[in-house]
């Protein structure tokens, strides 16, 4: 049982390597295929791995059937406002509309869609809304009706960058859109969810104090309010997994209520227990293991069963019910058992970090204690406490290295210290305080204003110390792609080097009593590396193609065109020398494309500093995450056309300059003159074979004007100006230039409708490549003497089915 277990798990990994996900016949025959295998005893065992595959592969198609199952087109959809009715299903923070409005912050929500234009779908749908100068205040379990815009799910592809696509799909929201405001829009049921009201009664009883959002984390899972600040000293102590309610609060609370109960029963005068039936036909036990469990769901809805909460809980239960039903479960078929289960329940969970750092944390900790049992039982208890915490908290630090440094470029020297601290201060102190607080809520506000008032007390001497620790210069390291694949390296090593023991004695020896044990443990290894191999894959790809090391070789260079939506941004490099050419955009909520995209991926290549950065002009789509870059990055030199410009930082006609023999040529704007599109820097880079021709916003009249300038202007690559609009891309300029490539940087089903038909059909009569950063994410093209080699985000770095 245990190895059809594990091989059913590693089926279901191996079915994320796919690029698509089969038909419903291939999945037919796939199933029919395993149940032959489960029937054939002799390879009942190879069956699971099938299994798991069949059922990973049949939620994906599932997934992206909702549109059919409820005969509705989404591209056709995503083209005109519809009125829409469902359920709010998130937790909302905010109660007050004019506050949102004030702060420019938009509203966002998920919502259980059950109608479309007052017709009631087969199927409901999840989609992800926001609502940009709301009126309503929308609460979790309310029923609404809007009038919104909505397209299928999507988002932003880079390398280094935060795939919403993928997060998007592991919550299964299958649309996200908007609310468009109309006198219409109202709510059909006021009445909230019971978290949502405990949740808005728990927020007015808090403080004004930084550190108060710290106890909606820990109460509610609600970690809106946490700001930058905070999530900076998290992050530099490496202590954020504190605040995400998991296994170690469940844990915490199960426990605590286990013995708090256990507690009062033998505080219970003897003859009052035997005079009562209750003690008389009841197992002691089995109830305070049933309320414990019951307390453990109670906190697991009030954190919003998120998945860490489900995994932990389902950990939880499972204990819990094989000391109810007196069986001996092994550590390794608990494991087994929960990951089986985990796949069944939340299958979408596999492809987020979130699921491999507890899987990988839960493995470290198991095999800590198994190798170090017997050191660790020498002492009494308090001693031997000590030394648990320490060993294990050493243990995460080390392994967890590899897993920060794939997903942070970094790590935190910290760690250690600060969890060594955090994590017995926030176990027996400030989470119980915080739990407390609201559980007491309900039958008194004063006792819990009381708590909240310790709680943040208890956080606040430990927050001296983390806002000390994250302050030391030497507190984080910024990593490398060679340093990052060598950490990776290290841990994979130090993990296997657990198996062994190695007496004080010279002779090295295998403890083979513990061999079923170690098969688990190789199992679970196994699939984090395949994880491994996904997350390093772009970075693997990104080091070889992208940032080549200075004198590797000297005629090769890249050109990488930013997925960055309705915007654009371009990055030359060539012997790991970079330059910037716009930056995208900047929203009122605060999120720019430079955050998101564009510092995240020259972290991820190593690239440190840029050797000029050039804003074509000075609209938000174009210039919009300057500021950002200008903060985080050391920049030699900006060109700008802009009035703020100095006359020699400025693109303008007949200017020129050679950097890395490349040869970059100014042709446009003679003069700035408005800073709009027609201002906007039109630059020629060749290496004397090949040429990328980068034109920003410049319109049909600054084409012809370029024409007739240069006469004998032509491109291997074209960057379409005006993102395929139909006041650009005259016929006369796609002929004359005869690019090889076209690349459209535009949004996803953008409201503009760009790169609109005519414009595409223009270029594709010309025989020319036509790229959009929508349909392709990322793009990359690799020059050389050789030629142009082109790769895309989704056919060539991320080619995985839940990444599309």
């Amino acid at each position: 049982m245990d190895w059809w277990l594990a091989s059913f798990f590693l089926g279901s990994i191996l079915s994320l390597f796919l690029p698509v996900v089969p038909e419903l016949f291939a999945l037919f025959l796939l199933i029919l295929l395993s149940i032959a295998l489960f029937l054939y005893k002799p390879l009942r065992l190879s069956s699971g791995l099938f299994f798991g595959a069949s059922w990973m592969l049949c939620n994906a198609f599932n997934y992206q059937s909702l549109w059919q199952d409820n005969d509705l087109n989404s591209l056709e959809l995503a083209t005109t406002p519809q009125w829409i009715q469902g359920k709010v299903s998130s937790l909302q923070s905010s109660t007050d509309p004019i506050q949102l409005n004030r702060d420019k912050k938009s509203l966002r929500f998920n919502l259980n869609v059950t109608h479309l234009n007052s017709k009631k779908l087969n199927t409901i749908i999840k989609i992800r809304l926001s609502w940009k100068k709301t009126t309503l205040i929308i609460q979790q379990g309310q029923v609404v009706k809007l009038k919104v815009k909505f397209k299928p799910a999507h988002g932003l592809a880079n390398i280094g960058g935060f795939s919403y696509q993928t997060w998007l799909k592991s919550t299964r929201i299958i649309a996200t859109g908007y609310v468009i405001n109309d006198k219409d829009n109202h709510i059909l049921r006021v009445k909230s969810s019971i978290r949502q009201q405990l949740f808005n009664r728990y927020k007015k009883l808090l403080p004004e104090h930084s550190l108060s959002p710290l106890l909606l984390a820990l109460g509610f899972g609600s970690r809106s309010g946490l700001n930058q600040q905070l999530w900076q000293i998290l992050q530099t102590t490496g202590t954020g997994h504190l605040i995400a309610i998991s296994g170690l609060h469940i844990g915490l609370v199960a426990t605590g209520s286990y013995f708090f109960i256990m507690l009062l029963i033998r505080l219970l005068p003897l003859n009052i227990c035997n005079q009562l039936r209750f003690f008389q036909t009841l197992n002691i036990r089995y109830f305070v293991i049933a309320v414990s469990l019951a307390v453990g769901i109670i906190y697991g809805y009030l954190a919003g069963f998120s998945l860490p909460t489900i995994r932990a809980l389902l950990m939880l239960s499972l204990y819990w019910f094989s000391r109810m039903l007196n069986l001996h479960l092994s550590i390794k078929r608990w494991l087994l058992l929960t990951l089986f289960l985990l796949t069944i329940m939340t299958p979408f969970s596999l492809f987020t970090a979130s699921f491999w750092l507890s899987v990988y944390a839960v493995t470290i900790i198991f095999l800590t204690l198994w190798r170090f049992k017997d050191m660790l039982n020498k002492g009494n208890a308090a001693w031997c406490f000590i030394k648990g915490l320490f060993v294990i908290q050493l243990s995460l630090t080390v392994m967890l290295l590899p897993i920060s440094a794939v997903f942070f470029q970094q790590v935190s020297l910290v760690a250690l210290l600060a969890n060594l601290v955090a994590v017995p201060w926030m176990s027996f102190v400030s989470i119980p305080l915080c739990l407390l607080s609201v559980l007491v809520m309900p039958f008194s506000e004063s006792l819990s204003q009381f708590l909240i008032m310790c709680c943040i007390e208890s956080l606040q001497t430990l927050w001296h110390y983390l806002s000390y620790l994250s302050q030391q210069t030497w507190a984080v390291v910024k990593l490398s792609n060679m340093n990052i694949q060598l950490l990776v390296l290290f841990g994979v090593v130090s993990l296997f080097s657990l198996f062994f023991q190695i007496p004080v004695t010279t002779r090295v020896f295998i403890n083979y009593q513990k061999k079923e044990l170690k098969k688990l443990f190789v199992v679970i290894s196994i699939s984090v590396l395949l994880f491994f191999t996904l997350s390093t894959n772009t970075m693997n790809i990104s080091s070889a193609n992208v940032n080549k090391k200075e004198g590797a070789n000297d005629t090769e260079w890249q050109l990488v065109v930013f997925d960055v939506g309705q915007g654009l941004s371009v990055l030359i490099q060539r012997n790991s020398k970079s330059i910037l050419y716009d930056t995208g955009a900047a929203y009122p909520s605060g999120f720019t494309m430079a955050n998101a995209v564009i510092l995240p991926y020259l972290q991820h290549t190593g690239v440190e500093q840029l050797d000029k950065m050039i804003i074509s002009h000075s609209d938000n789509d174009h210039s919009g995450g300057l500021n950002e870059i200008q903060e985080s990055m050391v920049i030699n030199e900006l060109i700008y056309n802009s009035e703020q410009g100095e006359k020699n930082a400025v693109c303008l006609q007949g200017k020129s300059f050679i950097w890395q023999n490349l040869h970059f040529k100014m042709l446009w704007p003679k003069n700035i003159v408005s800073e709009e599109n027609d201002d906007s820097c039109v630059l020629l880079i060749s290496d004397g074979k090949h040429s990328v021709l980068l034109t920003g916003d410049i319109s049909k009249k600054v084409e012809a004007a370029l024409l007739q300038q240069y006469p004998k202007l032509s491109t291997d690559i074209l960057i379409v100006p005006h993102h395929g609009s139909k006041t650009s891309s005259s016929d006369l300029f796609i002929t004359k230039l005869k690019p090889l490539f076209a690349v459209v940087s535009a949004g996803y089903l953008n409201r503009w409708r760009m790169p609109v038909t005519e414009i595409v059909q223009r270029y594709q009569q010309h025989n020319i490549e036509l790229l959009t950063t929508a349909k392709s994410g990322q793009i990359i093209f690799n020059i050389s003497a050789q030629g142009i080699n082109e790769q895309t985000y989704y056919r060539d770095l991320w080619p995985f089915w839940f990444a599309h």
